[in-house]
Parts: structure tokens; C-alpha cells; sequence
């Protein structure tokens, strides 16, 4: 008797809409549920908007830490802007502070930039030292302006000694309105946070990006009542312990607080306590503290393009040694069934592959009839998780959505996933057994299985449906799972099964991804706490899915990240080779051989880790080794997407390499675009078997804020009459889409401060940008060990969030952003409940901080306020640790 055991869809989801291959993680997805949609799991979900034309450095030291190099070429700025960042000529350590984890920073002395500017205008740049300084000395930072060739037009630099830490350099009035060079470059010895802002930027908004402190008077208040409220007053003073010292003119007195609020440890803070009680005494319109000072301002396909995943692993060449997309090869996709848009139609970039006829018989294993149809959650926000997958292995070219890796393959929906994502191993079993035709001897009704699912122990009798199938010819690819952990997860680490663990976009293990000694190999999985590939966006695969659109179910794309989005690269390339090969045999016998010689993947020579297997999936490569002619002579572009904008990218310098064959003469014949918004050079050859390429963006051919794509062809011969077709996508940014605050950190907190001074963190969720927005979600607290660090229990908290460009650990300091909900300077407590969802809650984020002045009397100031850390309470601690690994 088969003994049932859960299985789970391998997919991180906004910290775990569904859970992963055995166990759980963090991450999102590109588009927020509809509302009234989210699961009774969530807790509290939002979205931190961006202040208008906040920009970012992009070799921030949390970015530096994270294994990015720092940035080669100038980074272009818009005309009006305010932008932060980092600087520091050394690397080293921070010391301790009140019990935080040990963090570093990396070295990155100069920063470069390219702004438009007109003549007369100003730059203005404020430094702010970080915690690692030794002296005000070690903080000190030059502002210098000149030509784009080198000429020196202006410079300044801080001198924090001396009480100067904002500095400016002014285009002189005789020069032409054009676009010049600025540099920040570091004198000191320490790491250094700072704020640049061009003129424009400053005026408008009288912009101060240092919290407010103005000295007070310990245990005193200005308090205005209402009129005629006096012995409500009188009573609400009295029952404060608060005594009316002085009259201040009509309706004000000068107030002073009981002696317990003086014997507190920090009598600043326990006489800002005390004055928001007096705020909501009846009868009281005002109460403020007595500040030493007068509190006033200071002076001072068409988705293609986003498709990284498939750039990353060469699939541009792939397809060029496979122009029919592995058509005539079928792919099961044993998963949570497909989308179905209509009673006779799946989803529009699927339903041309899917396996034509009737459905077969027995195909949904969950429900036991002939329609693997998913129905989404009855409760809360269904991912479709199977058609996202199936649409990573074969969504059709068809001018519309986005593409599969085998674009031209048979898909075989097999469900074996209910509600939820959750199934069980008899289900999967049946479901291998129909796949290889072992229930009834026939041939394997599939050429190649993935299985982007897990979370089972070893089960015999599925290693033996597995084999028996796999003798068949069969070729079975499983998601290793997202539990960050290497304990093997099944069924990708049977025997006879490719288990895939993923990468980032920079090609590095994403932070929830398992690894061991059983993983085969890696594809991208995308992780949305990282950017790796610096293209502005989280790295998440986009494909295929649904999701309600005004109201109504509809097929869309959307990103997701997990082990699951990773295998179904591996099960589409497979299909790939299986149609190259023009009727020989692949099998798990042939294909193991090559992976093992590094012939599949990028690794130089034979060899393996436990983080990538044997390496990561090289489409181009394996599709050269499944080929049967030698003599095959192709050209390979690298990068193999074009990616041009207006904000950070106007040229792109391409690389056309020679593969195959190298006896053949290779001959460009054209290069030709047929676009009016990008130029493209001629091929030049630069020897050793390349030529190089130029593309420029012509930004005022373009639609502000609306993507194009297009094409670079490039006709040449070889072995024969080849063409090699390069995508390019281009676009116009608009400040909205480009809006860009770095990697956020969003907290919720404990709503007072401990003895040290610092809030107490008790859950945490990393978000990356997205056109111009950041959506976060945290989750009820479910009783599992270890906790996901965005697990919250019931409570009162404050909701922040922030930057760490430092890479101190601590978030909004001064030059970094920060958001406190429901307004920065204003924070107001939110509850959580079991039982309740609070979803829809907006906050901003910038580098700016509120000031205190007329307009603003509830605000506050914040003595001896130190940011917020990346810690959790001491008791979860361990927790944090993984959270932590993608800093």
C-alpha cells in the first residue's frame, strides 16, 4: 500500500502564497492580488510609493556586498533629480553596536554620473559620515564638475570639521546648455552616505535630509486649550500628574510634567511620551514641547525584452540552431493543471501547444477526470503556478505576451496539484506512471517530464515509477526546492532526475534556493531581494499566468521567483536538443554524460559545487552538443538583448562571436534594423573570430513611458546562408517608471524604543523596485519552526521602511530613504489580528525628512534617534540569518 504524503509546489511567492519544495522562503511577485483577493495567510500587504525624481546610486555598498562590481561607466542622470549613494576609499568592518550582527563595507572611492545641465545652473551635495568613522576628518567628499572629456569647470569638498558638510558647484554662465560630468570622490578613511540634488530639485521642494532634533526642555509643554474647556482641562492636567505652571497669554500655559516622568532613564523621550498624552486630554487643541529654540524651517514579443532568464542562458543561439522551437517533441508539465480561458481554450500564448484533440483521459490526477484545468484558489490569490511553468518551457511566438524556451513543443498538462499548490505522492505517482506508460505498456506519452514540486521524503515506489519510465526514454527534471538547506528534497533527488537549483540574474545561487550534493545543475529561478543584472527591476521570470483584470479572470504574464521557475528552462532546452537531433535518441543515459564533461553548461571543465551542480544551464552550448553535424558554423551576440533607455542605458556595444566549426570563413553581408528610434553601426572585424557592433537610442522617436522592441538582422554566411536576429527593446523613462530609492527593508516594529534607543524589529521583508513602486506583504505567524522572518504575530507595531546604502545594518539615516507609516514624522500604530487582512496601505518613501514648523505641530522631534536596525527581537534571532544572506 502506498503510504500518501504532501508534495508542494516549488515556488516562493511573496513569502509563500504557496510554500516551497519543502519548506519555506521570502520573496514576491510582480503584481499585487486584486484587492478583497489575498489568502487568510496574509496579514498586512501594501505599496511604498517614490517621491518624484528620487534616483539612486546603483553601487550602493548593500549592492557591492552582494557580489556587484562597481560601475565602470558614468551613470546618466535626468535633468532634475535628487539622488543618494555612497562612497569610500577602503574596506573594512564595522564596529559593534548594542548587540547588531557584524556587517562590512566594500570599498568604492569615486562615483561618476552624466547630467544635462544649462548654464548657471547648481549641484548641491550634502555628506553625512557613517558609524565606522574614527573623525569628522574620515568623512570628508569632493564635488567636482567638468566636461565630459576631463576639463575641471567647478569642484568643493565637505569639511565636517568645520561644521560644512553641504557643498555646491555651479556651471559657469559662459558655457553651452549640454550635458557634463560629475564625480564624488572620497578624501577620508571611512565609509560615507551622501545627497545630491541639482538646484531645481532643492528649491522646490526645500529639501533637509536629517530628521528634526530640536532641543527641548525636559518635563515642560506649551499647552493651548479649547475655549471654555477649563475644568476638563484642569481635570485631564491633574489626572496627568501635569501642573500649570505659567500663563502664556490667552488659552496657553506652560505646563510641567509629574516626577515620574523626570526619573525615567531618558528624559527626552519620556517627555515626548508625555506630551502626545496631553494631545488627546480632553479639552487640550495643542500641546508642544518647550523647545530651546524657535521652531522653524531651516534655509537650507513585447514582454521579451523583459525576459532576462533567457538571455542569461543563451537562448538566442539556441534558437538559431533550433528555429523550430523543438517542435514534434512533447513536454508534460506535471503541475497544478493550466489556466483555461474559455470552455475550449487554455491560456492565449499556450493554448496553440497544447497537446490537440481531446484531452486525455486521466490527465488530472487531484480530481480524476480528462480536464487538468486549474480552478485557482476558492479562497484568496491563485499564482496558476502550472502555467506559469508551462509557459517557461513552450508559450508560443505569436506577436503578443512573451516567448517558452521550446516555443514550438507539445504541452502536456498533468495535474497533480490542488488548491493551494498542495497534492499528495499517490497523485504523483499514478501521474509518472501514465506519463511513461507504464499503466497500460504503451510508449511514454511525454519525451521530457519537469516537475517543479517537492517537499517529500525518499518513497521507493516513486524511484521506481521513476526509473521504469526513465528506461522508456522518458527524461524527468525536478526543482530542487526553497528552503535554503541542503537535506535532499524529493523527487528531485531520485535517481534518474535532473534536480535544477536556481540563480539570480547575475548567475549567483538565489538566496532561498537548496543546494548539495544532489543538485545536477542551476537555471534562473530569479530572487526578488536582488537586481544582479542592474536592469532596474527585481529579478523574477516572467511568464505566463492569470490574474483579474476590471474585474475579470484574464490571461496575463507575471514575475515569479523559485526553484520552479528554474527547472522548466532545463525541461525546455531538453526539448530543444531532443528536436535538433532529427529523430536519435536522447535519453537520461545520453545527457547525463555531457552534463558531467561540462558540455551543457557554462562551466569551462568538468566539475561540480553544491551551490550550481555541474554549472549553470548554457541553452547555446547544449544545443551545439545534441547537434549531430560538426560542421555547423553559427554567429552568437553577447549580450544577446539589447537594452537601451534613456535614464541609464543610450548605447550598447555588441559582441558577434564565432561558434562551431572554425574552419568556415564567416562573411557579414548586412546589418540592417529597420527602426526609426535606434541606430545601428556596421560589423566591424575585430580578429580572434568576433566583430563588434554598436546600437544607439534616439530618445525622441519614442512614446515617453511606453516600451518598444525591435530587431538588429544580421545576414551572413558560413557553412550557408544564415541569419542571426537580435532583439533590442528600448524606452523613453518617464520620472515615474525610473523613480528608484534602492532596496528597501520593510519593518514592522515595536512601538516603543528599547533601553538602547533602537526600535525592536519583529518581522522584515526585503522589496526591490518596480516601476517606480515597491508592493511588500507579510504573513500571519503560523505556529512552523524556523519562523519566515515576514511572519508576524498579532500586535501593536509601527510600520517603517528604508534603505541600508551603508551597509551598517540600520535604515533611515540620514541620507538614506525612509517611509513611516501613515506619514514619515507621523507614525501612527497599526494592529494585526489573526483573523484580519489589512491590505491596500500606502506609504512614500524618500531622502528628505518632514520639518518641524507651523504647517507641522503634531510633529515631533526625535532625540538621539539612530534608524531602525535589520534585527529581530533576541529571540528570533536565528531567523534573520537566512533573511540575511542576500545582503
Amino acid at each position: 500500500m502506498i503510504r500518501t504524503v504532501p508534495v508542494t509546489a516549488g515556488l516562493v511567492f511573496s513569502a509563500l502564497l504557496l510554500s516551497g519544495c519543502g519548506g519555506g522562503g521570502s520573496g514576491g511577485s510582480a503584481e499585487d492580488p486584486p484587492p478583497g483577493s489575498f489568502p487568510s495567510t496574509v496579514a498586512l500587504a501594501g505599496t511604498i510609493n517614490i517621491e518624484a525624481n528620487t534616483r539612486v546610486d546603483l553601487d550602493t555598498a548593500d549592492n557591492l556586498a552582494f557580489g556587484q562590481d562597481p560601475l565602470s561607466d558614468p551613470q546618466v542622470l535626468p535633468a532634475n533629480f535628487v539622488l543618494a549613494g555612497y562612497v569610500s576609499e577602503v574596506e573594512g568592518d564595522y564596529p559593534p553596536l548594542n548587540g547588531l550582527q557584524a556587517s562590512s563595507y566594500v570599498a568604492d572611492p569615486i562615483d561618476e554620473f552624466r547630467v544635462p545641465l544649462k548654464a548657471g545652473e547648481t549641484l548641491v551635495l550634502q555628506s553625512f559620515a557613517a558609524r565606522s568613522a574614527d573623525s569628522v576628518s574620515d568623512s570628508k567628499v569632493t564635488l567636482s564638475l567638468t566636461t565630459v572629456g576631463g576639463t575641471l569647470l567647478d569642484d568643493a569638498t565637505t569639511d565636517p570639521e568645520t561644521g560644512k558638510t553641504d557643498v555646491r558647484v555651479t556651471l559657469p554662465s559662459n558655457r553651452a546648455d549640454d550635458e557634463y560630468r560629475v564625480v564624488i570622490e572620497t578624501l577620508g578613511q571611512a565609509p560615507v552616505r551622501y545627497a545630491m540634488s541639482s538646484q531645481a530639485n532643492v528649491i522646490a521642494a526645500g529639501q533637509s535630509f536629517e530628521w528634526a532634533d530640536y532641543e527641548f526642555m525636559p518635563g515642560e509643554a506649551i499647552v493651548t486649550t479649547a475655549p471654555g474647556g477649563g475644568r476638563d482641562v484642569s481635570a485631564a492636567m491633574s489626572a496627568s500628574g501635569a501642573t500649570m505652571s505659567r500663563a502664556l497669554g490667552e488659552n496657553t500655559w506652560l505646563a510641567r510634567a509629574p516626577l515620574t516622568v523626570m526619573q525615567q532613564q531618558s528624559t527626552a523621550r519620556s517627555t515626548l511620551r508625555w506630551v502626545e498624552s496631553l494631545r488627546k486630554a480632553p479639552g487640550v487643541s495643542s500641546a508642544i514641547p518647550n523647545y530651546r529654540m524657535s521652531s522653524q524651517a531651516p534655509t537650507a514579443e513585447p514582454l521579451y525584452p523583459r525576459q532576462w532568464h533567457f538571455s542569461l542562458i543563451d537562448a538566442p543561439t539556441a534558437w538559431q540552431l533550433e528555429p523550430e522551437g523543438g517542435a514534434g517533441v512533447t513536454v508534460a508539465v506535471l503541475d497544478t493543471g493550466l489556466f483555461r480561458q474559455s470552455a475550449s481554450s487554455w491560456h492565449s500564448d499556450l493554448n496553440a501547444n497544447v497537446v490537440s484533440g481531446e484531452l486525455l483521459a486521466g490527465s488530472d490526477f487531484v480530481d480524476g477526470d480528462d480536464h487538468p484545468a486549474d480552478p485557482g484558489n476558492s479562497v484568496g490569490n491563485s499564482v496558476y503556478h502550472g502555467t506559469h511553468v508551462a509557459g517557461t518551457v513552450a508559450a508560443v511566438v505569436n506577436g503578443s505576451g512573451g516567448t517558452g524556451m521550446a516555443f514550438g513543443s507539445s504541452l502536456l498538462p498533468v495535474r497533480v496539484l490542488g488548491e493551494g499548490g498542495a497534492g499528495s505522492s499517490a497523485d504523483l505517482l499514478d501521474a509518472i506512471r501514465w506519463v511513461g506508460g507504464l499503466d497500460d505498456g504503451r510508449n511514454p506519452r511525454a519525451d521530457i517530464a519537469n516537475m517543479s514540486l517537492g517537499g517529500l521524503p525518499f518513497i521507493q515506489p516513486l524511484q521506481d515509477a521513476i526509473t521504469a519510465a526513465s528506461d522508456k526514454g522518458v527524461i524527468f527534471v525536478a526543482a530542487a526546492g526553497n528552503s535554503n538547506t541542503s537535506v535532499p528534497s524529493y523527487p528531485a533527488a531520485f535517481e534518474d532526475v535532473f534536480s535544477v537549483s536556481a540563480v539570480d540574474g547575475g548567475g549567483a545561487l538565489a538566496s532561498y534556493s537548496n543546494f548539495g550534493n544532489w543538485i545536477d545543475l542551476a537555471a534562473p529561478g530569479g530572487d526578488a531581494t536582488r537586481d544582479a543584472n542592474s536592469d532596474g527591476v527585481a529579478d523574477q521570470v516572467l511568464s505566463t499566468s492569470a490574474a483579474f483584470v476590471d474585474g475579470e479572470l484574464k490571461p496575463v504574464y507575471i514575475g515569479l521567483q523559485g526553484t520552479s521557475m528554474a527547472a522548466p528552462h532545463f525541461a525546455g532546452v531538453l526539448a530543444l536538443m531532443t528536436g535538433a537531433r532529427e529523430g536519435a535518441e536522447l535519453n537520461y543515459d545520453i545527457v547525463l554524460p555531457w552534463l558531467i564533461n561540462g558540455d551543457l553548461t557554462n562551466s569551462s571543465s568538468a566539475g561540480r559545487t553544491d551551490d550550481l551542480g555541474y554549472g549553470v544551464l548554457d541553452a547555446g552550448k547544449a544545443l551545439f552538443t545534441a547537434k549531430s553535424d560538426p560542421a555547423l558554423t553559427i554567429l552568437s551576440s553577447s549580450p544577446s538583448l539589447v537594452s537601451l533607455n534613456s535614464e541609464t542605458q543610450l548605447s550598447e556595444k555588441v559582441t558577434l562571436t564565432v561558434l562551431g566549426d572554425q574552419t568556415q570563413p564567416v562573411s557579414i553581408q548586412s546589418v540592417r534594423s529597420g527602426q526609426s528610434w535606434f541606430d545601428v553601426s556596421e560589423a566591424t572585424n575585430t580578429g580572434d573570430d568576433t566583430f563588434t557592433l554598436e546600437v544607439w537610442l534616439i530618445p525622441e522617436e519614442l512614446e515617453p513611458g511606453v516600451a518598444q522592441r525591435g530587431t538588429i538582422t544580421v545576414n551572413y554566411t558560413s557553412d550557408g546562408q544564415r541569419t542571426l536576429d537580435i532583439p533590442v527593446s528600448g524606452q523613453r523613462i518617464t520620472d515615474q517608471q525610473a523613480r528608484n530609492a534602492g532596496r528597501h527593508f520593510v519593518l514592522l516594529v515595536e512601538p516603543e524604543p528599547n533601553d538602547e534607543g533602537f526600535y525592536e524589529s519583529v518581522a522584515i521583508a526585503p522589496v526591490m523596485v518596480s516601476d517606480g513602486q515597491y508592493r511588500f506583504t507579510f504573513l500571519h505567524e503560523d505556529g512552523t519552526e524556523p519562523r519566515p522572518v515576514n511572519q508576524v504575530p498579532p500586535g501593536k507595531y509601527l510600520l517603517v521602511a528604508g534603505s541600508d546604502f551603508d551597509n551598517d545594518s540600520i535604515i533611515c539615516q540620514a541620507g538614506e530613504a525612509c517611509a513611516e507609516y501613515p506619514i514619515s514624522g507621523l507614525r501612527q500604530e497599526i494592529e494585526i489580528t489573526s483573523d484580519k487582512t489589512l491590505s491596500g496601505i500606502e506609504m512614500t518613501t524618500s531622502y528628505s525628512r518632514p520639518m518641524i514648523s507651523s504647517l507641522s505641530p503634531a510633529q515631533l522631534p526625535r532625540p538621539d534617534f539612530q534608524g531602525y536596525r535589520l534585527m529581530l527581537k533576541d529571540e528570533n534571532r536565528d531567523m534573520l540569518k537566512n533573511a540575511q544572506k542576500f545582503r
